[in-house]
């Protein structure tokens, strides 16, 4: 590279051109005097192209003004900076490419002329890795800081490595920087969390955790949590990762739900029962009402003017309209209160002895029922019954003058669920307006009016029947085009 250490002896001139870092020796112009085989390689020179050239060649344009002032305020004030306390530069090769090194100086004398000898490591790989854990740390910072629960990353020791603000807010009430501080000295954890973070070392999951803690500031929170093992690049686990959630909220207010539902059910009981109690104690009076008026009928008609034997009639028609209603209140009241324990039954059976029954009114209106083939569930089959026969009736009551009714009873399936079913009773009837959808399915709803018999409660009954069977009804229909009801239902629900 050059006869500099030729006059110094061999043994120092075998010692530069076998070092294991690059060699550079400047003057005190600044100029290349001495440089060795590695740094020749590292900078990608051949032979002794930098032997003259200055010192500044090796770095970028952007660069070279303000070192060559430090080279100039070194040289005034030379101090020897070892390696390990190098400083870190960007240098440039030959072909232009950009890379770090790190520079350790020291200053000697060559033939009474002051020079400077700067040993360079190229440490392009270290800062290549340095970058790239950066960049996943703020990564991991910026995931933690935006992913919806609390997050906090732990060494070996519970010591803290990351932590989001979420994490800060949640258990310290506010942001802080505890990075390096020990858990247990920023958390009231509970004494038995930490026999499970030793678990969770030992390469096990933690599993979703629910406990009732104190935080920093003494406030008791409702915290949902978790933890994991994390592992190095060598695949050892170096620590826990904490994920957590304050559930307060969430937890007081299925409370509240819970209590209100206990509140509504004693409410809904306490109804059911108002409602049978009453609409059975209602039925004696009336029925001595109907028993009296239907004597004055019979027997006194011929003592009462035209006028009286019309009030007669009125009087004995709404007694009747009275008993249809206190019957059916009676009927829906005890869809509930009377209810029948769930079994196993064959809905084939229950539709066939539903038919049965309203063999007369199908045979009348000349009904052409079409069904399909329907599975086996848990219910009440009494219930079941109650409700196809409201179903089929309704199709039958509320046909087209000119037609004959068409009910077709079709089943339908989702694989996405397969604990339910769903039972279409579709017909070619008078129909109604969906304006009504809902309204139809309230007590004693009648779009009809009294063109109609009945009390308006029987898909009112249908709807709870199939509540609590685990399913509901729904309807859609146009005016004049038929309807369609779909009744749901769980197949194995069990008695609540």
């Amino acid at each position: 590279m050059s006869d500099i250490f030729n006059k110094e002896g061999d043994t120092l001139s075998i010692l530069f051109n076998a070092a294991s870092q690059g060699v550079v020796i400047c003057n005190r112009k600044g100029k290349i005097v001495a440089i060795n085989p590695m740094a020749v390689s590292i900078f990608g020179y051949e032979g002794e192209e930098l032997i003259g050239a200055d010192l500044e060649a090796l770095l970028p344009d952007s660069l070279k003004k303000s070192h060559k002032e430090l080279r100039e305020n070194y040289i005034k004030d030379p101090k020897t900076r070892p390696m390990g306390l190098g400083k870190e530069f960007i240098a440039q090769k030959k072909n232009g490419t950009i890379f770090y090194v790190e520079v350790s100086i020291s200053h000697l004398q060559i033939e009474n002329e002051f020079h400077v000898a700067a040993f360079v490591h190229d440490i392009s790989k270290r800062k290549e890795i340095e970058l790239q854990v950066l960049e996943q740390r703020q990564l991991l910072e910026y995931y933690a800081d935006y992913a919806p629960a609390a997050i906090a990353m732990l060494d070996r020791d519970y010591n803290y490595l990351v932590a989001s603000n979420r994490w800060s807010q949640t258990l310290l009430t506010k942001s802080s920087d505890i990075i390096g501080t020990n858990l247990s000295g920023t958390t009231k954890f509970k004494p038995e969390w930490y026999s499970i973070f030793d678990k969770v070392l030992k390469g096990e999951k933690s599993g979703t955790k629910l406990d009732y803690i104190q935080r920093k500031d003494n406030q008791s929170i409702w915290l949902e949590w978790e933890a994991h093992p994390w592992y190095n690049n060598n695949q050892e686990i170096s620590g826990i990762i904490l994920f957590a959630e304050d559930v307060t909220e969430r937890i007081e207010n299925e409370s509240k739900v819970k209590q209100y539902m206990q509140e509504l059910i004693l409410k809904n009981r306490e109804l059911e029962d108002f409602a049978y109690v009453s609409s059975h104690d209602l039925q004696e009076p009336l029925r001595k009402i109907r028993a009296f008026g239907d004597r004055l009928q019979r027997k006194e008609k011929d003592n009462l003017s035209e006028k009286g034997q019309d009030y007669i009639d009125r009087m004995l028609n709404s007694a009747e309209r009275m008993q249809q209603l206190i019957s059916d209140l009676l009927r829906f009241s005890r869809i509930s209160s009377k209810a029948k324990p769930f079994v196993s039954i064959d809905l084939n059976k229950v539709l066939t002895d539903v038919i049965s029954d309203l063999e007369i009114a199908i045979n009348e209106s000349g009904a052409d029922l079409r069904i399909v083939k329907l599975p086996t569930i848990k219910g009440d089959e009494t219930q079941m019954r109650q409700l196809f026969q409201n179903l089929i009736s309704n199709a039958i009551k509320f046909r087209k003058s000119d037609q004959h009714p068409i009910i077709s009873i079709s089943l339908e399936k989702d694989q996405s669920k397969q604990n339910e079913i769903s039972i279409l009773f579709k017909d070619n009837g008078i129909g109604f307006d969906e304006k009504y959808n809902e309204r139809i399915f309230q007590i004693f709803q009648r779009l009809e009016g009294r063109k109609y018999n009945g009390s308006g409660i029987g898909l009112a009954i249908c709807k709870k029947i199939a509540q609590r069977h685990g399913g509901d009804i729904t309807a859609k229909s146009e005016k004049g085009a038929g309807a369609e009801f779909t009744v749901t239902l769980r197949i194995d629900m069990e008695e609540n």
